[in-house]
């Protein structure tokens, strides 16, 4: 049987995969990437590393709007899949986390929500900058995680 963090690293090491595939192609439309592409993109790398934060009880360096330098992508991405893939090796799945939300409401959730949460959403925003850059006729990664597997 698959291991809780077996499970999540594969997709973690997936999320990872498809990011740096997008840094790889906006590189070298750096200077023509519409704007929305590029708060998109710092949006994904702040949210994880807001979860991870959450996730180790820490404070985030970061708000989930802030427009982070191109060149800086790949090296806060690779930060926080370390981050989280050491997290996976010391934590269980089902530890529950205390929180405030981004309007300051406390929460409470399990590990293992978070992590899917975190997955979810850079998936979700990677289509709406596969969108954005065919809506420009810019090329489009193929990130499809089967073709990953």
């Amino acid at each position: 049987m698959i291991q809780f963090q077996d499970f999540f690293r594969e997709k973690f090491e997936f999320d990872l995969h498809a990011n740096l595939r997008w840094c790889d192609l906006l590189s070298a439309h750096e200077d023509t990437l519409p704007t929305y592409v590029i708060k998109s993109m710092s949006h994904i790398i702040n949210v994880h590393h807001i979860w991870n934060c959450r996730l180790m009880q820490q404070p985030a360096e970061s708000s989930d709007w802030d427009l982070l330098p191109f060149a800086y992508w790949p090296h806060l991405l690779r930060d926080n899949f370390r981050k989280t893939t050491d997290y996976l090796d010391h934590q269980s799945a089902f530890e529950k986390i205390n929180y405030h939300d981004s309007e300051g409401v406390p929460m409470e959730k399990e590990a293992m929500d978070i992590l899917y949460h975190v997955l979810n959403h850079s998936n979700y925003h990677r289509a709406q900058i596969a969108k954005c850059c065919k809506d420009a006729n810019l090329p489009v990664a193929n990130t499809n995680f089967i073709v990953f597997k």
